[in-house]
């Protein structure tokens, strides 16, 4: 009997196409899930694996994107009968998964306690070789098989939607941790995208009495800044000359002194360096936003530094616990992750998304905020 087969869409090269092919699905060995995909979130870093070079992304090509992944339980293998946590799973079970898969070996693993810097660390979303076996082993496709034996998946309790949100929301809960936010702190979010958008919402909760959004031009989003938490929003197009916006955040913090916290969701160098401006005296900067290299601007560690004395953490990436910690706040309905969602889009459409995310444009008419890849819609004809 002929192996049933599933799509999956492979980068083929660095700034190549996105191609489906199909593949045969696997049996599940022991130890592994395969997993249907229902949602899998287009993200601004797959834009930068894209845009970057063979050397910069260190994988042989095609390779797997998508990491933003929501689905189901299709298939167990032998021995799985429970989550990460010990939730018991069946078939049926909608599940969210961590991509970073680490070795729970190395020095950064087992001394350090940061697995994220674990020096045998992979992932599903940058697969090398996605056209070899083991195949789906990225979030642009019908299924992602859970193969590696490291690898850590939740059971969820809400809809695919909220869970397609775990990943980018063990990212946020990760530079909570870092920001350190006390009762009665300003807060400064620079960068509305969806990284800021869900650090906005969860700041109040995390102790924020005051928090300051910032974005360049989408008013769409720093209208949904407002909405999910919000207190003030400052848009560069509206105030263009960075002086103002240092003063703006200088005279609406709450001590009138600037921002106790800064965290910068901005994947640029200016945005970084503006926060510079922003940050109080002995406040904290959380840097997120530069996932990859975005270029270098002027320092100086005496004036921006050492006088200040300031702290600047950078948060990188998300590991097995901020993913627990997110699971209650993809459920918390007081959150509305689901009106992030702009625009559901068919497999076919990935690399049409992408671009539209890469360039700041509209999709079909419409602002982007987050978009959603759904294996289930048909393809445009």
């Amino acid at each position: 009997m002929a192996r049933r087969t599933a799509r999956a869409n492979l980068l083929s090269e660095p700034r190549g196409d996105f191609i489906i092919g199909e593949y045969p699905l696997p049996e599940p060995a022991p130890g592994t899930v395969l997993m249907k995909i229902e949602l899998c979130g287009i993200c601004g870093t797959d834009v930068h694996t894209w845009h970057a070079s063979a050397d910069a992304v260190g994988c042989e090509y095609p390779i797997s994107l998508g990491h933003e992944i929501s689905g189901t339980v299709a298939a167990l293998g032998e021995g799985v009968t429970t989550d990460y946590v010990g939730q018991p799973l069946k078939v049926g079970d909608r599940i969210g998964v961590c991509p970073a898969i680490h070795c729970h070996k190395c020095y950064y693993c087992t001394i350090a306690k940061t697995p994220e810097k674990c020096t045998d660390w992979k992932t599903y979303g940058t697969w090398p070789r996605a056209d070899q076996e083991p195949h789906f082993t990225g979030g642009y496709g019908d299924y992602l098989y859970i193969h590696d034996p490291n690898s850590v998946f939740l059971k969820t309790n809400t809809s695919a939607e909220r869970t397609a949100f775990l990943e980018p929301m063990a990212v946020v809960v990760h530079s909570l941790l870092h920001a350190n936010i006390k009762p009665g702190d300003t807060v400064v979010v620079q960068g509305s995208g969806p990284i800021g958008l869900l650090t906005i919402a969860c700041c109040k909760t995390a102790g924020a009495a005051r928090l300051i959004a910032t974005g360049r031009r989408n008013r769409k989003r720093l209208k949904l800044a407002r909405k999910i938490g919000a207190d003030l929003t400052m848009c560069h197009a509206d105030m263009p000359d960075p002086k103002d916006r240092k003063e703006f955040v200088f005279d609406n913090s709450l001590n009138l002194v600037g921002a106790d916290i800064v965290i910068n969701t901005v994947g640029t160098c200016d945005g970084f360096a503006e926060c510079l401006d922003f940050v109080r005296n002995s406040g904290t900067i959380v840097e997120v936003g530069n996932f990859v290299d975005s270029g270098t601007f002027a320092f100086d560690p005496c004036r921006d530094l050492l006088e200040k004395g300031i702290r600047i953490v950078g948060s990188f990436d998300n590991e097995a616990e901020h993913f627990v910690r997110s699971l209650p706040l993809v459920a918390d309905a007081r959150i509305p992750l689901e009106e992030l969602i702009t625009h559901r889009v068919p497999l076919g459409d990935v690399q049409r998304s992408l671009d539209a995310v890469s360039q700041g444009r509209k999709l079909d008419g419409k602002e982007v905020v987050k978009v959603m890849m759904d294996p289930g819609l048909p393809e445009r004809g």
